[in-house]
This record gives structure tokens, sequence and C-alpha cells, in this order.
């Protein structure tokens, strides 16, 4: 698995036991590295599934705090004909960057009276619909704190949020 990343390194090996969308249980483990995290079937030997670190969210249930949950955001990219070219949809990661930056930056422009009357006509677009599935893992408790805090600290290190 780690010679397909190439120089990966590894943050964190958790023990968990699998659950399945049946609801069947067994063991597991997650292998979090620079760029992915790996699920393994301890029981089978195999690597179940493979998540990129920056496409993931990953916590443990309020409710439930030995159940870790880790969600895959799924992107649907359309595309949109503008003029001769063909415009791809901002993802929804772009669209969230994007407006934030709007919302940040916006108070540095003086308008004029025209552009105050376009902007009361201006209506905000929806973001890009996505969909997303659920995967829950058991684990320690206190073992889920730290790999949700190693996990945090690696996807901003990837996406370069932060200090680092």
């Amino acid at each position: 698995m780690l010679q397909s990343l190439g120089r990966p390194e590894v943050f964190m090996a958790l023990d968990v036991v699998i659950v399945s969308n049946s609801g069947q249980e067994y063991d597991g483990c997650l292998l979090l590295t620079s760029e992915v995290l790996f699920v393994v079937s301890i029981s089978e030997d195999t690597q179940q599934q493979a998540f990129p670190v920056t496409e993931i969210e990953c916590s443990l249930d309020p409710k439930k705090e030995n159940l870790l949950q880790v969600v895959l955001k799924q992107q649907r990219v359309s595309y949109d004909a503008e003029g001769d070219g063909i415009r791809e949809r901002l993802s929804e990661q772009q669209y969230d960057r994007l407006v934030d930056y709007v919302t940040k930056t916006s108070h540095y422009i003086v308008p004029s009276s025209a552009a105050m009357q376009l902007a009361s006509q201006v209506v905000v677009a929806d973001p890009p619909a996505s969909r997303s599935k659920t995967y829950q893992y058991l684990v320690d408790s206190h073992y889920g704190l730290v790999f949700v805090s190693k996990f945090s600290m690696v996807k901003n290190k990837a996406l370069r949020k932060g200090f680092h």
C-alpha cells in the first residue's frame, strides 16, 4: 500500500472494528499517511478502502464517543457550455474559498451608485450539489480523539492551511 505513494509519512495506525453497511462488524486498522487514509481488514489481511485525506472529514460521534465517522464527499462536477469553450463548475471547496475571498475583500472596494443598484439585484448561487457517504468504525474513545486530532493536522497540512 505504502509503496504506491512514493515516500509517505505514516502518522498513526488505529485498531478499529469496521462496521459494514449491513451492520456486520470485523477487526480492522486505519492507517493514516500524509496523503491517504487506508482501511485494512485484519481478518482478511487486505486493503478495503483508500481515501485521499483532502476529500474526507473525520470525527467522533457526539452521542457515542467510541464511534468514529469518516465522511467522503463525492463531488458532482458538471459542465456548462459558455461561449466557444466549456467551463467546469467549481468544486464545493473552490466555491467556499471564492465566497470567503469575496466576503473578506469586498469591504476594500468603493462601489459606484450604479454598482449599488446592480448589487441589490444579484442573487447568490447555490453551491454545487454533492453526495456524501459515511463509514463507521468502533474505536477506543481516547485513541479516537488522538486520531481525529492527527487527522485534522494531516488534512490541514495537505491543504496547506495553517503553519507547518
